[in-house]
Protein backbone atom coordinates (compact mmCIF):
# COMPACT_ATOMS: atom_id res chain seq x y z
CA UNK A 1 0.00 0.00 0.00
CA UNK A 2 1.53 3.42 -0.42
CA UNK A 3 2.48 5.54 2.19
CA UNK A 4 0.03 8.37 1.63
CA UNK A 5 -2.83 6.06 1.54
CA UNK A 6 -1.21 4.27 4.42
CA UNK A 7 -0.98 7.82 6.11
CA UNK A 8 -4.04 8.62 5.38
CA UNK A 9 -5.81 5.21 6.59
CA UNK A 10 -4.09 5.76 9.88
CA UNK A 11 -5.00 9.60 9.99
CA UNK A 12 -9.11 8.08 9.61
CA UNK A 13 -8.59 5.73 12.34
CA UNK A 14 -6.95 8.47 14.76
CA UNK A 15 -10.35 10.55 14.09
CA UNK A 16 -12.73 7.21 14.35
CA UNK A 17 -10.79 6.03 17.56
CA UNK A 18 -11.00 10.21 18.85
CA UNK A 19 -14.59 10.28 17.89
CA UNK A 20 -15.44 7.28 19.62
CA UNK A 21 -13.56 7.96 23.06
CA UNK A 22 -15.60 11.40 22.73
CA UNK A 23 -18.71 9.41 22.38
CA UNK A 24 -18.24 6.93 25.02
CA UNK A 25 -17.48 10.14 27.13
CA UNK A 26 -20.35 12.17 26.27
CA UNK A 27 -22.54 8.76 26.66
CA UNK A 28 -21.53 8.06 29.87
CA UNK A 29 -21.82 12.09 30.59
CA UNK A 30 -25.37 11.69 29.17
CA UNK A 31 -25.87 8.57 30.81
CA UNK A 32 -25.15 10.02 34.29
CA UNK A 33 -27.33 12.98 33.74
CA UNK A 34 -30.04 10.49 32.73
CA UNK A 35 -29.53 8.48 35.81
CA UNK A 36 -29.30 11.69 38.11
CA UNK A 37 -32.60 13.05 36.30
CA UNK A 38 -34.28 9.63 36.62
CA UNK A 39 -33.48 9.55 40.29
CA UNK A 40 -34.69 13.43 40.92
CA UNK A 41 -38.20 12.32 39.13
CA UNK A 42 -38.45 9.87 41.66
CA UNK A 43 -37.41 11.58 44.21
CA UNK A 44 -40.48 14.29 43.16
CA UNK A 45 -42.64 11.33 42.66
CA UNK A 46 -42.00 10.43 46.28
CA UNK A 47 -43.04 14.07 46.75
CA UNK A 48 -45.71 14.77 44.79
CA UNK A 49 -47.14 11.22 46.56
CA UNK A 50 -46.67 11.99 49.65
CA UNK A 51 -48.01 15.37 49.54
CA UNK A 52 -50.89 13.93 47.74
CA UNK A 53 -51.22 11.75 51.21
CA UNK A 54 -50.88 14.75 53.10
CA UNK A 55 -53.56 16.53 51.25
CA UNK A 56 -56.15 13.42 51.43
CA UNK A 57 -55.28 12.50 55.07
CA UNK A 58 -56.15 16.18 55.85
CA UNK A 59 -59.31 16.15 53.61
CA UNK A 60 -60.47 13.00 55.50
CA UNK A 61 -59.47 14.39 58.82
CA UNK A 62 -61.63 17.43 58.21
CA UNK A 63 -65.46 17.64 60.07
CA UNK A 64 -67.14 18.66 57.30
CA UNK A 65 -67.90 16.71 54.19
CA UNK A 66 -66.21 17.66 51.28
CA UNK A 67 -67.32 16.34 47.69
CA UNK A 68 -66.90 17.68 44.44
CA UNK A 69 -69.15 16.94 41.52
CA UNK A 70 -69.48 17.51 37.86
CA UNK A 71 -72.66 18.42 37.09
CA UNK A 72 -74.53 15.22 38.35
CA UNK A 73 -71.61 13.09 38.69
CA UNK A 74 -69.79 12.94 42.24
CA UNK A 75 -65.89 12.96 41.34
CA UNK A 76 -64.80 12.87 44.82
CA UNK A 77 -65.72 12.76 48.55
CA UNK A 78 -63.79 12.19 51.60
CA UNK A 79 -63.97 10.36 54.40
CA UNK A 80 -66.41 12.37 56.27
CA UNK A 81 -69.01 12.74 53.05
CA UNK A 82 -69.06 8.93 52.14
CA UNK A 83 -70.93 8.26 55.48
CA UNK A 84 -73.18 11.09 54.69
CA UNK A 85 -73.40 9.59 51.20
CA UNK A 86 -74.40 6.31 52.67
CA UNK A 87 -76.83 7.93 54.63
CA UNK A 88 -78.45 10.01 51.77
CA UNK A 89 -77.51 13.57 52.64
CA UNK A 90 -75.56 14.40 49.47
CA UNK A 91 -79.09 13.76 47.04
CA UNK A 92 -80.07 16.70 45.01
CA UNK A 93 -77.28 19.63 46.62
CA UNK A 94 -76.12 20.32 43.44
CA UNK A 95 -79.41 20.97 41.95
CA UNK A 96 -79.90 24.72 41.60
CA UNK A 97 -78.49 27.82 41.56
CA UNK A 98 -78.47 27.63 45.70
CA UNK A 99 -75.29 28.04 47.10
CA UNK A 100 -75.90 27.82 50.66
CA UNK A 101 -78.34 25.84 52.89
CA UNK A 102 -79.67 23.25 55.42
CA UNK A 103 -81.13 19.83 55.49
CA UNK A 104 -82.30 17.29 58.18
CA UNK A 105 -81.82 13.83 57.72
CA UNK A 106 -83.88 11.74 60.75
CA UNK A 107 -82.71 13.47 63.78
CA UNK A 108 -79.71 14.77 61.85
CA UNK A 109 -79.35 18.46 61.11
CA UNK A 110 -77.03 19.22 58.18
CA UNK A 111 -75.59 22.89 57.01
CA UNK A 112 -73.70 22.76 53.27
CA UNK A 113 -72.35 25.66 51.08
CA UNK A 114 -70.86 25.37 47.49
CA UNK A 115 -68.43 27.30 45.40
CA UNK A 116 -67.35 26.52 41.91
CA UNK A 117 -64.09 25.62 40.86
CA UNK A 118 -61.43 27.50 38.51
CA UNK A 119 -58.28 27.32 37.07
CA UNK A 120 -58.34 24.93 34.62
CA UNK A 121 -61.50 23.00 36.67
CA UNK A 122 -64.57 24.54 35.47
CA UNK A 123 -67.74 22.88 35.31
CA UNK A 124 -66.48 21.37 38.49
CA UNK A 125 -68.04 22.25 42.10
CA UNK A 126 -67.13 21.77 45.44
CA UNK A 127 -69.86 21.57 47.66
CA UNK A 128 -68.86 21.61 52.13
CA UNK A 129 -71.30 19.65 54.09
CA UNK A 130 -71.14 20.62 58.25
CA UNK A 131 -73.10 18.39 60.92
CA UNK A 132 -74.36 20.72 63.55
CA UNK A 133 -76.53 18.34 64.81
CA UNK A 134 -75.15 18.98 68.35
CA UNK A 135 -74.80 22.58 68.34
CA UNK A 136 -78.67 22.67 67.39
CA UNK A 137 -79.58 20.56 69.89
CA UNK A 138 -77.47 23.14 72.57
CA UNK A 139 -79.39 26.13 70.60
CA UNK A 140 -82.78 24.35 71.50
CA UNK A 141 -81.48 23.62 74.99
CA UNK A 142 -80.45 27.33 75.48
CA UNK A 143 -83.79 29.13 73.70
CA UNK A 144 -85.58 25.95 75.71
CA UNK A 145 -84.02 27.13 79.21
CA UNK A 146 -84.54 30.72 78.35
CA UNK A 147 -88.09 30.32 77.86
CA UNK A 148 -89.38 28.43 80.71
CA UNK A 149 -87.30 30.36 83.00
CA UNK A 150 -89.35 33.14 81.78
CA UNK A 151 -92.43 31.36 81.92
CA UNK A 152 -91.60 30.22 85.61
CA UNK A 153 -90.65 33.91 86.75
CA UNK A 154 -94.54 35.06 84.93
CA UNK A 155 -96.29 32.49 86.44
CA UNK A 156 -94.47 33.23 90.03
CA UNK A 157 -95.39 36.64 89.68
CA UNK A 158 -98.72 36.10 88.57
CA UNK A 159 -99.80 33.54 91.45
CA UNK A 160 -98.20 35.96 94.05
CA UNK A 161 -100.60 38.53 92.85
CA UNK A 162 -103.61 35.82 93.20
CA UNK A 163 -102.44 34.68 96.27
CA UNK A 164 -103.04 37.21 98.10
CA UNK A 165 -106.97 38.29 96.46
CA UNK A 166 -107.39 35.04 97.32
CA UNK A 167 -106.34 35.05 100.79
CA UNK A 168 -109.01 37.72 101.46
CA UNK A 169 -111.78 36.13 99.83
CA UNK A 170 -111.15 32.95 101.64
CA UNK A 171 -111.34 35.13 105.27
CA UNK A 172 -114.67 36.65 104.38
CA UNK A 173 -115.93 33.22 103.25
CA UNK A 174 -115.16 31.79 106.85
CA UNK A 175 -116.63 35.07 108.17
CA UNK A 176 -120.13 34.60 106.51
CA UNK A 177 -120.58 30.67 107.41
CA UNK A 178 -119.64 31.49 110.65
CA UNK A 179 -122.52 34.11 110.75
CA UNK A 180 -125.75 33.44 110.47
CA UNK A 181 -126.83 32.06 106.96
CA UNK A 182 -129.85 29.69 105.73
CA UNK A 183 -128.57 25.89 104.61
CA UNK A 184 -128.93 27.14 101.13
CA UNK A 185 -127.09 30.54 101.47
CA UNK A 186 -124.08 28.16 103.53
CA UNK A 187 -124.13 25.50 100.69
CA UNK A 188 -123.55 27.92 98.11
CA UNK A 189 -121.06 29.76 100.19
CA UNK A 190 -119.40 26.41 101.03
CA UNK A 191 -118.80 25.88 96.99
CA UNK A 192 -117.50 29.11 96.62
CA UNK A 193 -114.83 28.85 99.41
CA UNK A 194 -113.78 25.01 97.71
CA UNK A 195 -113.20 26.57 94.59
CA UNK A 196 -111.24 29.29 96.20
CA UNK A 197 -109.03 26.58 98.08
CA UNK A 198 -108.83 24.50 95.23
CA UNK A 199 -107.55 27.56 93.12
CA UNK A 200 -105.07 28.29 96.28
CA UNK A 201 -103.90 24.82 95.73
CA UNK A 202 -102.78 24.91 92.30
CA UNK A 203 -101.41 28.25 93.03
CA UNK A 204 -99.10 26.51 95.69
CA UNK A 205 -98.22 23.69 92.98
CA UNK A 206 -97.37 26.19 90.36
CA UNK A 207 -95.14 28.10 92.95
CA UNK A 208 -93.71 24.88 93.72
CA UNK A 209 -92.52 23.29 90.52
CA UNK A 210 -91.19 26.84 89.34
CA UNK A 211 -88.97 27.35 92.48
CA UNK A 212 -85.11 25.72 92.26
CA UNK A 213 -85.41 22.16 94.06
CA UNK A 214 -83.25 21.48 96.76
CA UNK A 215 -81.94 18.44 96.16
CA UNK A 216 -80.96 15.20 98.29
CA UNK A 217 -78.37 13.38 96.74
CA UNK A 218 -76.78 9.87 96.83
CA UNK A 219 -74.41 8.21 95.26
CA UNK A 220 -76.49 4.75 93.71
CA UNK A 221 -76.69 3.06 90.67
CA UNK A 222 -78.96 4.45 88.22
CA UNK A 223 -79.77 0.66 87.36
CA UNK A 224 -81.35 0.12 90.85
CA UNK A 225 -84.09 3.21 90.82
CA UNK A 226 -85.48 2.46 87.10
CA UNK A 227 -85.96 -1.39 87.88
CA UNK A 228 -87.48 -0.64 91.21
CA UNK A 229 -89.92 1.80 89.21
CA UNK A 230 -90.75 -0.69 86.59
CA UNK A 231 -91.02 -3.07 89.19
CA UNK A 232 -93.93 -0.75 91.14
CA UNK A 233 -95.27 0.04 87.84
CA UNK A 234 -95.65 -3.58 86.37
CA UNK A 235 -99.40 -3.84 86.69
CA UNK A 236 -99.81 -0.80 84.97
CA UNK A 237 -97.66 -2.53 82.30
CA UNK A 238 -98.82 -5.62 82.09
CA UNK A 239 -102.44 -4.66 82.33
CA UNK A 240 -101.74 -3.17 79.12
CA UNK A 241 -100.28 -5.95 77.77
CA UNK A 242 -97.07 -3.82 76.84
CA UNK A 243 -93.70 -5.64 76.70
CA UNK A 244 -90.92 -3.60 78.68
CA UNK A 245 -87.20 -4.12 77.44
CA UNK A 246 -84.70 -3.19 79.93
CA UNK A 247 -81.25 -3.00 79.25
CA UNK A 248 -78.26 -1.31 81.19
CA UNK A 249 -74.65 -1.27 80.15
CA UNK A 250 -74.24 1.23 82.77
CA UNK A 251 -74.78 -0.03 86.65
CA UNK A 252 -72.19 2.14 87.99
CA UNK A 253 -72.87 4.86 91.17
CA UNK A 254 -74.24 8.09 89.82
CA UNK A 255 -74.93 11.60 91.83
CA UNK A 256 -79.05 12.20 91.77
CA UNK A 257 -82.18 12.50 94.18
CA UNK A 258 -83.32 9.06 94.73
CA UNK A 259 -86.73 10.41 95.20
CA UNK A 260 -86.73 12.78 92.48
CA UNK A 261 -85.53 10.19 89.51
CA UNK A 262 -88.02 7.79 90.64
CA UNK A 263 -90.68 10.60 89.85
CA UNK A 264 -88.75 11.19 86.31
CA UNK A 265 -88.91 7.71 85.53
CA UNK A 266 -92.58 7.10 86.22
CA UNK A 267 -93.37 10.51 84.52
CA UNK A 268 -91.64 9.24 81.35
CA UNK A 269 -93.22 5.72 81.57
CA UNK A 270 -96.89 6.73 82.30
CA UNK A 271 -95.97 8.42 79.46
CA UNK A 272 -94.53 5.92 77.38
CA UNK A 273 -97.79 3.70 78.22
CA UNK A 274 -100.01 6.31 77.25
CA UNK A 275 -98.60 6.38 73.82
CA UNK A 276 -98.28 2.65 72.90
CA UNK A 277 -101.58 0.43 71.66
CA UNK A 278 -101.72 -3.03 73.68
CA UNK A 279 -99.36 -5.37 73.14
CA UNK A 280 -96.82 -2.31 72.17
CA UNK A 281 -93.33 -1.91 73.15
CA UNK A 282 -91.44 -0.01 76.01
CA UNK A 283 -87.35 0.09 75.96
CA UNK A 284 -85.67 1.50 78.66
CA UNK A 285 -82.04 1.62 78.06
CA UNK A 286 -79.22 3.20 80.40
CA UNK A 287 -75.23 3.71 78.88
CA UNK A 288 -72.40 6.23 79.38
CA UNK A 289 -70.12 8.12 77.82
CA UNK A 290 -67.04 10.03 79.38
CA UNK A 291 -69.27 12.96 80.84
CA UNK A 292 -72.69 11.69 81.66
CA UNK A 293 -74.94 8.43 82.46
CA UNK A 294 -77.81 8.24 80.01
CA UNK A 295 -81.19 7.10 80.46
CA UNK A 296 -83.03 6.52 77.50
CA UNK A 297 -86.92 5.82 77.61
CA UNK A 298 -88.43 4.74 74.18
CA UNK A 299 -92.14 3.70 72.83
CA UNK A 300 -93.01 2.43 69.74
CA UNK A 301 -96.10 4.61 69.97
CA UNK A 302 -97.58 7.25 67.76
CA UNK A 303 -94.93 10.00 67.83
CA UNK A 304 -95.41 13.47 67.95
CA UNK A 305 -95.01 16.48 65.22
CA UNK A 306 -92.00 19.23 65.54
CA UNK A 307 -94.24 21.37 66.38
CA UNK A 308 -95.41 19.19 69.57
CA UNK A 309 -92.10 18.06 70.41
CA UNK A 310 -90.47 21.83 71.12
CA UNK A 311 -93.28 22.65 73.20
CA UNK A 312 -94.04 18.94 75.61
CA UNK A 313 -91.79 21.06 78.03
CA UNK A 314 -93.52 23.79 78.57
CA UNK A 315 -95.94 24.21 81.53
CA UNK A 316 -99.34 23.69 80.77
CA UNK A 317 -99.01 21.89 77.89
CA UNK A 318 -100.74 18.79 76.91
CA UNK A 319 -101.67 16.83 73.92
CA UNK A 320 -104.05 14.66 76.69
CA UNK A 321 -108.00 15.29 76.84
CA UNK A 322 -107.74 15.54 80.68
CA UNK A 323 -103.75 16.07 81.07
CA UNK A 324 -102.78 19.17 83.45
CA UNK A 325 -99.69 19.48 81.68
CA UNK A 326 -97.06 19.65 84.46
CA UNK A 327 -95.52 16.24 84.70
CA UNK A 328 -93.00 16.92 81.53
CA UNK A 329 -92.17 19.87 82.90
CA UNK A 330 -91.24 18.89 86.74
CA UNK A 331 -89.40 16.23 84.87
CA UNK A 332 -87.55 19.04 83.10
CA UNK A 333 -86.87 20.63 86.13
CA UNK A 334 -85.35 17.85 88.41
CA UNK A 335 -83.32 17.15 85.69
CA UNK A 336 -82.10 20.55 85.15
CA UNK A 337 -81.31 20.58 89.00
CA UNK A 338 -78.97 17.46 88.64
CA UNK A 339 -76.64 19.58 86.26
CA UNK A 340 -78.28 17.72 83.50
CA UNK A 341 -80.53 17.53 80.28
CA UNK A 342 -83.27 16.04 78.53
CA UNK A 343 -83.37 15.30 74.75
CA UNK A 344 -86.76 13.85 72.91
CA UNK A 345 -86.38 12.19 69.24
CA UNK A 346 -89.57 12.09 67.73
CA UNK A 347 -91.58 12.04 64.31
CA UNK A 348 -94.87 11.19 63.41
CA UNK A 349 -95.68 7.26 63.43
CA UNK A 350 -92.13 6.62 64.81
CA UNK A 351 -92.33 6.57 68.42
CA UNK A 352 -90.93 9.01 70.58
CA UNK A 353 -87.50 8.59 72.61
CA UNK A 354 -86.63 10.40 75.83
CA UNK A 355 -82.67 10.60 76.58
CA UNK A 356 -81.72 11.83 80.05
CA UNK A 357 -78.22 12.88 80.80
CA UNK A 358 -77.13 12.62 84.20
CA UNK A 359 -73.62 13.79 84.90
CA UNK A 360 -71.15 11.49 86.34
CA UNK A 361 -69.48 14.43 88.60
CA UNK A 362 -72.08 17.16 89.64
CA UNK A 363 -70.19 20.29 88.60
CA UNK A 364 -72.73 22.33 89.66
CA UNK A 365 -76.17 22.65 92.15
CA UNK A 366 -79.13 24.22 90.97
Amino acid sequence: MPALETKLLENAFYEFSKASDSIITHYSTLESQIRELKEELEEKNRALERASEYLYTILDSLPVGVVVVEEKTILFTNKQAEELLSEGIIGNLNDGNLKTGEVKNGNGHYRWKKEKLLNGFEGKEVIAIEDVTEAEKVKERNERDERLMAMGEMAARISHEIKNPLGSMELFLSMLISGKLRKQEKKYVDYILFGVKTIDRIINNILSYTRPRTLALKQEELFSVVKDTLDFMSVSISIREINVDFHATCKGCVSFDPDLMKLVVMNLISNAIDAVDKNGRIKVDIKENKRFAVLIISDSGVGMSEEIRKNIFNPFFSTKDKGVGLGLFIVYNIIKAHGGYIEVESAENSGSSFLIYLPKERLSVV
